[in-house]
């Protein structure tokens, strides 16, 4: 005989989400595989400025910064000066654009997931650390830009995440008050800013974060779409 598996967490948060008034999504890792599309620019950018490319086994260390705190990292691994950051940041910015977001992808069910908390009324937004531009654009390229009432980008206010002003300044572009509202990231800088905002945070597990629910505040946690969406029918 089979065991029968416990699907009552996922059924509440389930409900968690759409008793919210207002859910906050990240984008690299959260709704967007974005990995290849940023790995591919690096390296261009690295090769137009002479240095070494990372090899493919190499994991990107930093895929939760800042373009200038990610491209650093990267830098490092390869043993390249810190002093040609903007250099490399100049030339990974026409790498990216170049690319036009043609290797990123949708998780599966994100799409439809969106789709439906955008028909129970629910307000979205994005806050992300990707620049505002380019989250847009990415979002545009996958056909989901137009569910969210905020994007808010590592540079549309003065601070990034995990710092709280980024996340406070969507909710408030999206009229929806802190305790009323979720967070849904991949990593332990969307946890901290949940942490710091005094939001609740759900942690998606198939992005690039690694064992965000056991270290941090978190009401739940899931790694598909998919079943997070279906979940409202799992025992009817």
């Amino acid at each position: 005989m089979s065991r029968r598996i416990d699907l009552t967490p996922m059924k509440n948060l389930h409900t968690h989400i759409t008793l919210s008034e207002g859910i906050v999504f990240d984008l690299d890792g959260t709704l967007l595989h974005t990995e290849p599309d940023i790995r591919l620019a690096i390296n261009g950018a690295l090769k137009s400025c002479g240095f070494d490319q990372l090899d493919d086994a190499i994991t990107l260390p930093n895929l939760h910064g800042t373009l200038p705190e990610i491209l650093s990292a990267a830098m490092k691994v390869i043993g390249a000066p810190e002093s040609s950051i903007f250099d490399v940041m100049r030339h990974y910015n026409k790498h990216y654009v170049k690319q036009a977001h043609s290797n990123s992808v949708l998780y599966p069910g994100v799409y439809e997931l969106l789709s439906y908390l955008d028909s129970i009324d629910i307000a979205l937004g994005v806050c992300t650390n990707k620049d505002e531009v380019a989250a847009r654009q990415a979002l545009e390229k996958t056909s989901i830009l137009k569910f969210f009432t905020c994007v808010t980008g590592g540079d549309t206010t003065a601070y990034a995440k995990p710092h709280s002003m980024p996340l406070l300044h969507t909710l408030k572009i999206m009229d929806v008050l802190p305790k009323k509202s979720l967070l849904i990231g991949d990593t332990h800088v969307d946890a901290l800013c949940a942490q710091q905002s005094k939001i609740s945070f759900i942690h998606f597990q198939n992005g690039y974060g690694n064992s965000v629910h056991e270290n941090y505040p978190c009401i739940g946690y899931f790694s598909d779409y998919i079943e997070l969406l279906n979940a409202k029918d799992m025992y009817e």
